[in-house]
């Protein structure tokens, strides 16, 4: 919250857990968040807590269809540099 404070971001706040339940829906999701920030006069910082449970390899067997639909849309969607957006991602694994 500070760091949008002070670099005058509205913000939004995620976990790598809240993208799993979502379904089908993550991708809608997704794509809200990245659609605020083009529309937001004044940008947006979203912070994703846990990242590491989202941002995973895509070719982990163990990964649903819908996380992984999830997944490509952040990449589509942070893929290019942008003044209306800064990503902030956190970790508790010390190898991410």
């Amino acid at each position: 919250r500070s760091l949008a404070k002070h670099s005058g971001l509205e913000y939004a706040i995620m976990t790598g857990g809240d993208v799993s339940p979502l379904g089908k829906e993550g991708v809608t999701e997704i794509h809200k968040i990245f659609d605020w920030a083009q529309t937001s006069s004044k940008g947006v910082l979203l912070f994703v807590d846990e990242a590491d449970a989202f941002l995973q390899r895509r070719d982990q067997a163990a990964m649903s269809e819908d996380l992984r639909n999830a997944l490509n849309a952040f990449l589509y969607r942070t893929g290019t540099e942008s003044d209306r957006f800064m990503v902030v991602l956190a970790s508790n694994q010390p190898d991410s």
